[in-house]
Formats: structure tokens, sequence, C-alpha cells
């Protein structure tokens, strides 16, 4: 697989700031490249994946569980990517009782509400940079860099090989604060023009573009991955954000940085747009397997219920979280629309046949999770 740049592209230059560093400036998206044949048959395949995804959201009891999982996974995937971990039962134990003394649970909590937030703002309208100032603000509400949220970078930022790295030995110096916002600018209009590349590739330079104008002060990451998903609704290859490309580029975020910097410094396309197929390739499948085996998760959950169990009002509270693995007594009542007595005899009996689990210490109104469907949606097992 390969891709090709025509004669006279390259990938951008290098300036000097008003403040005196040397800082790169990438040229204007697209850049001029030749796909070739391996590479369509490859974006092909994924295309047909992504088909099959939005097949299995028709056939699912309930499509809202399956992004529930994905949207949890991508923000605990790209949060961990920048250093920032969590486990996913602190999560949802953080969204039940709304208290954590871990910042980082906070910061991944952001992140799953600024992906919901994209979710359907980006129904209502295009991709711009307003909208990713607002996802910017909503994933920096309340946590650290908090005072600069919602707001392009003043300051030059860089990005090192660890932590603590002088700009003057950095791996990859952004263009500097004064030519940011006509670079956004210019981003924003090719994510909302009709370009000539195939979808997929339209995503992986956008991804690539916003990486390298690194337009926050912190973020940039994290925004980046959440407009990759959104990109991928707005253009109609999926209808929900159902892929979590992060868990992919968590586990490989070596080759995931070093394919953006040899962008940089080589123009080395290539190697970024076969490991973005990559990523989606992987991820989609993922998603395929996760749906496939959530179809016959309630069936096998039932056989977990022995016959005198069985009540009409049981089978009820067990699929009220078939819409979301981790619901409060009162959210069951209301899936079954029966009393409160009624309702919490039916989370005792699924408590006594460790299917539910009493989590957090809520004094009224207690929450449980389906551990079953809980550890499929988070683990994939």
């Amino acid at each position: 697989m390969g891709v090709k740049m025509k004669q006279g592209s390259a990938s951008g230059e290098t300036v000097l700031s008003l403040a005196g560093h040397s800082c790169f400036i990438p040229y204007l998206l697209p850049p001029k490249l030749e796909l070739d044949v391996a590479t369509h048959r490859r974006i092909g395949v994924v295309m047909h994946l992504l088909g099959q995804v939005q097949a299995y959201r028709r056939l699912l009891p309930s499509v809202e569980v399956l992004i529930y999982g994905a949207l949890r996974r991508e923000a605990l995937a790209s949060s961990t990517i920048e250093g920032t971990i969590a486990s996913a039962d602190e999560l949802v134990l953080y969204e039940i009782q709304g208290v954590s003394e871990r910042s980082a649970v906070r910061e991944v909590s952001n992140y799953s509400s600024a992906l919901q937030k994209g979710r359907e703002l980006v129904r209502q309208r295009p991709i711009t940079l307003n909208l990713i100032l607002e996802l910017h603000s909503t994933l920096l509400n309340g946590v650290r860099g908090q005072g600069a949220a919602g707001r392009l970078k003043i300051g030059q930022n860089h990005i090192g090989s660890h932590h603590g790295q002088s700009i003057e030995d950095a791996l990859f110096v952004p263009p500097p604060p004064e030519r940011t916002s006509d670079l956004m600018s210019d981003l924003e209009k090719y994510i909302n023009l009709d370009p000539a590349e195939p979808p997929l590739i339209q995503v992986a330079l956008t991804h690539y573009q916003f990486e390298t104008i690194h337009p926050f002060g912190d973020g940039n990451g994290r925004v980046g991955r959440l407009v990759m998903i959104l990109q991928l609704i707005q253009l109609g290859l999926l209808d929900d954000p159902l892929v979590y490309p992060s868990v992919y580029i968590e586990r490989t975020r070596d080759r995931y940085i070093e394919a953006l910097q040899g962008v940089r410094d080589r123009g080395d396309w290539q190697t970024w747009i076969e490991y973005f197929l990559e990523v989606m390739e992987t991820q989609v499948r993922e998603t395929l397997r996760v749906a496939e085996l959530l179809m016959g998760l309630l069936d096998r959950v039932r056989l977990q219920l022995t016959d005198g169990r069985r009540a009409v009002s049981v089978e009820r509270a067990l699929n009220a979280f078939f819409h979301a693995p981790v619901l409060t007594a009162r959210e069951v009542q209301e899936h079954m629309g029966s009393a409160y007595n009624t309702t919490r005899s039916a989370l005792e009996t699924l408590a006594d046949a460790k299917i539910v689990e009493r989590i957090g210490d809520r004094k009224r109104d207690q929450a449980y999770l389906c551990r079953p469907l809980f550890d499929l949606l988070f683990f994939g097992k």
C-alpha cells in the first residue's frame, strides 16, 4: 500500500515567530496525493465495515447502550494517551455520585461530556472553529487548564519527548499564536468543503492538520480525537459515535506520534495514512464484535435466572439495563413504569442472582451496575 506525493508538494515550512522561536507552519490542505490501488482497497474495506456498523445499529434492541460504552471507552483511552488515567469503575461511580477526589476522573468525565455534546451539535450545524471552542470549553470545565478553556493559545506551545523538555530541545514546535487563528479558519473551510479525497482520507488529513496547528495551550490531542469522531458523523460514515479510535491509538501511541511527526519532518503522508486506516479498521471491527456479542448477551443473562425468579417485573428490570448498564432504582422504575416497591423487589432478585450489583454510597435512590453488560462494553469480554 502506498501514497505518493505529487511533484512540487510539501507539508510545511519553518518560520521565526514574533517571540523568536523556530515554528513549523503546515501548508493548507489538501496536499497533492496519489493513492495507490492497495490504499483504495483498504479504504473500501473500512467503508464496508462502517456500513455493517450502521446495519447492526438497526438490529440492536437499543443502540444507546452501545453508544454509552463507546463514549466512555473513547474518553478513558484518549485521556490515557495524554497521561490522565482513570478506571471505568471510577468513571461511572463519579457519574452517579458527582464527587471524586481524583482530578483525572473529572477530566475523563469531561471528555465523555464533550463527545456527547459534540454528537448533538454536529446534528444541528457543521464543524466550525466555534464548535471546536465549545468542545474545548467542556473538556476543561472545572479541571486543570480551565482558565484557558474555549480560547486559542496565547503563548507558544511545544511538544517534547518527555515532560518538562525545553522548547529548544522540543520534538516539534507548532505554529505561533499569531498564526493560529488563520490556520484554524483555513482548516474549518477544508472540513466543510467537498474535497476530492475519499471521506476517510479527509478525516486523516484533518486530524494531522489539527494536531500540527496545536491550537490550544492544553487539550489538543483530546480535542483532535473528538473532532475525528465528529467528522466521521458529519461525513455520513457513522450516525453516532460508535467507534472509539483512541483505544487502538493508546496501544500504539509511539507509532501514532511518529507517523504524525513523519509528515512534518519528511512529508511522509504514506505512513500516516496507512496507520490511520489501520486504526479505523481495527476499531470498527471491535465495534462489530461487541455489537454481535451484545445481541446474545441478554438471552445468556436470562439463563442465570431460575424459573422462580422469571417474573415479568424482573424481566422488565433486566431489560432496563440494556439501555444503560448503570442505573439508579428510580431510573429503572421509569423504564419499567411500575411502583417503586415492585422495582425494588425486582432489583433485589437480580442482585441475588449476581446479575446486578449495588455501587456507590448514595443514601437514597441506590445505584446498580449490570456487571456482565458493563464488562462487555468497557473491556470487550
